[in-house]
């Protein structure tokens, strides 16, 4: 094995790699003469299949755009796109809007409170399959077929080896060597193969977002090298840093970050990657931790140790939860025993599941001000909550047409036989993932805000039907006003009102219903890939949708942030996280197969010494021992928070918890940053 310097002597450059990438010019094409051959091409066949065309631009790209130059790398391979995969992607666009009528491929109604998209977002290959044959496997079992699909794959697996002995040439790398020829033998290759794949479906256009259940995709060449010699303890943690740090470099920690998932069984291996974990203390990769109740103390408390000292890019997901509420969606519970988070904390199963995850989303509060902006009267609190409900229907159905036509569109706008390759199901069915390949296809819809609804409904229930202190048409034009000149009257629905997560079974009880009610319109509805809509609960982007969100009955002010996730609205837990966690376990989570999470903030004078680590690891396991599916934490002190604004010089590695990733509180915008102010506070 080629010997590479110490990562922590590298990682300054290592973390920087994307950036000013020197290219080789050898046996390589130029800009001019790939575009030529496209063009070419594109002339030759006017008629060619979406999926032949991408997939020999895919093809022509491996085999001949300039490769990186990073012999000081363990896991080099980048390429020089001349962004012709992106500008192609626009043609696919395009294409589908001829093939689709009225398809509108990304779009968003915020008076209905609906989205709807193709997402190629939230997607991972077989990553077991693909390090049991590697891509010789996949290349000869590609030939055994004659469709379309099958030729687009041996087109790009074919090209995507000669890339890697491209990569072994420049960078004196035979890792990459080994695997172009066979299956991966050692931790390296192994590391390699699932890395050079990655970043290929990346640049054609495909966000993978999960890199598998890292203990049991790794722990049998973790053991063998180290049988063999190849590896001890020490180089094996080192490589471990080396892997993570390529995806880091990606985004520089400013996007959603690419997940890691441990568990259910722990072994030696997930001791290893979290000390290493702890060690780099990096916003990304991020941790989805599979929880049981057998989950060995020691390891629960090396996590707990990552979280309260600041590595907190990590969520607990509650294994047996997720696996009832994908049995109940229709997966078979072997299937569903085998999932994988494929996004922030969404499940898909491994190898056989497109989910989809972030393809539709529902924005409860909006549906509410619909009914209250209609300008109808309603003459008692239970008739205005059905029509809210009936009006949640409405923009449903609404939003199932429209994301539908995105379903049907995505054929033409990516086809991705990188990534279907290792599909079982699509080599069988002889279709792209895109082309409803795989043995699942979901759609994923995304039911945001539960909290500022339920706190908005019950203002309305005090204001309106029992004190009297307004009528509907009165606080219609209030909201409008956005409660100028109503600020006693705010401070009165602020004060005096139930709130979400305080365990008020008043409050709660309305939690309850609106959410089982949106789960049932959505739990079975179809979709246009042979699946269903698979629903999810968590809101996200609170800071961005909340601009395009008007005042609220609960008090909110237009364009104030959201709720996050299944937390209360900011400030309105007022008896700890006990209640909080109270009020969340009494949705019944297994309504919302596609994840749904919990945040919780502490202080850090809550978690200190040993004792604090005891203390995360009991409430961990309390909320997954009582039907809790995720959980996560920020640990803050405000006065901390608020010298990190003024100095964040001082502060270039704080990091926080934003909905399903991790970030540098630096990096977030001055509003972003007062939404964790303002909770840590509250707290």
């Amino acid at each position: 094995m080629k010997k590479f310097a110490a990562f922590d002597e590298l990682r300054p450059k290592l973390e920087k790699q994307y950036e000013n990438v020197v290219y080789s010019q050898k046996d390589c094409w130029s800009e001019e003469q790939l575009r030529t051959a496209w063009e070419t091409h594109k002339s030759q066949n006017p008629n060619e299949e979406r999926i032949l065309s991408r997939a020999f631009l895919t093809a022509l790209i491996l085999r001949h755009a300039p490769v990186g130059v990073e012999p000081f790398n363990p896991f080099p391979g980048k390429f020089e796109t001349f962004n012709l995969l992106q500008e192609d992607l626009k043609e696919g666009y395009k294409l589908a809007a001829e093939k689709v009528p009225g398809v509108v491929c990304n779009g968003a109604d915020m008076e209905l409170g609906i989205g709807w998209m193709v997402d190629r977002s939230h997607v991972a290959p077989d990553w077991k399959k693909l390090l049991a044959i590697g891509l010789p496997g996949l290349i000869e079992r590609a030939k055994n077929g004659s469709s379309p699909f099958h030729r687009s794959v041996v087109m790009v697996y074919e090209a995507l080896a000669e890339f890697c002995r491209r990569i072994a040439v420049v960078n004196d790398n035979p890792v990459y060597e080994a695997i172009a020829d066979h299956p991966p033998r050692t931790l390296h290759e192994a590391f390699a193969l699932a890395y050079v794949l990655h970043d290929a479906i990346e640049f054609a256009n495909e966000e993978v977002r999960t890199m598998g259940r890292f203990d049991s995709l790794y722990i049998d060449f973790y053991r063998n090298d180290l049988k063999a010699g190849r590896l001890d303890r020490d180089s094996a943690k080192e490589l471990i840093k080396f892997f993570w740090i390529a995806f880091y470099a990606h985004y520089q920690g400013k996007r959603f970050g690419k997940n890691f998932c441990f568990g259910p069984d722990i072994n030696e291996l997930s001791r290893l990657a979290l000390e290493a974990y702890y060690e780099m203390d990096i916003v990304d990769p991020k941790l989805s931790i599979l929880v049981r109740d057998d989950m060995p103390q020691d390891f629960a408390e090396l996590y707990a140790s990552c979280i309260r000292d600041g590595r907190t890019a990590i969520v607990s997901l509650n294994y047996q939860v997720v696996v009832d509420g994908m049995i109940r969606h229709g997966r078979t519970p072997e299937d569903a025993a085998d999932f994988v988070p494929i996004g922030c904390y969404e499940p898909a199963v491994a190898g056989k599941e497109i989910s989809c995850s972030g393809s539709s989303h529902l924005y409860l509060p909006v549906p509410l001000l619909q009914v209250i902006n209609n300008g109808l009267e309603y003459s008692t609190f239970d008739d205005f909550k059905n029509a809210y409900l009936e009006q949640i229907r409405k923009n449903c159905t609404i939003m199932a047409e429209r994301q539908i036509l995105c379903d049907l569109a995505w054929k033409y706008v990516n086809p991705v036989p990188l990534l279907s390759g290792t599909f079982d199901s699509c080599m069988e069915k002889e279709r792209d993932i895109s082309d409803s390949g795989a043995l699942y296809n979901s759609t994923g819809c995304v039911i945001s805000y539960l909290a500022d609804a339920v706190d908005s409904l019950e203002a309305v229930r005090y204001l309106v039907y029992e004190e009297k202190l307004c009528t509907l048409s009165e606080l219609r034009k209030i909201l409008k006003d956005n409660w100028q000149g109503h600020e006693k009257l705010r401070m009165t629905v602020l004060r005096r009102t139930a709130k979400w997560g305080n365990n008020n079974p008043r409050i709660d009880d309305l939690a309850i219903e609106i959410a089982a009610f949106a789960s049932k319109i959505l739990f079975k509805l179809p979709n246009g890939r042979g699946g269903f809509f698979y629903p999810s609960l968590y809101g996200q982007l609170v800071v961005e949708k909340g601009k395009l969100i008007g005042a609220l009955p609960s008090g909110r002010l237009a364009g104030e942030p959201m709720s996050k996730n299944m937390d209360a609205v900011i400030g309105m837990d007022r008896n700890g996280i006990t209640a909080l966690m109270d009020s969340v376990l009494k949705v019944d989570m297994r309504q919302f197969p596609c994840g749904t999470c919990l945040d919780i903030m502490l202080h850090p004078t809550a978690v200190q010494g040993d004792e604090g680590i005891q203390i995360l690891v009991s409430i961990i396991r309390a909320f997954i021992a009582h039907g809790g599916s995720g959980i996560q934490f920020n640990i803050f002190d405000a006065a901390v928070l608020r010298d990190a604004q003024i100095h964040p010089e001082k502060y270039t590695n704080l990091q926080v918890r934003v909905c399903g990733w991790n970030v540098r509180f630096t990096d977030l915008t001055k509003d972003a940053q007062e939404t964790f102010i303002r909770q840590a506070e509250a707290m």
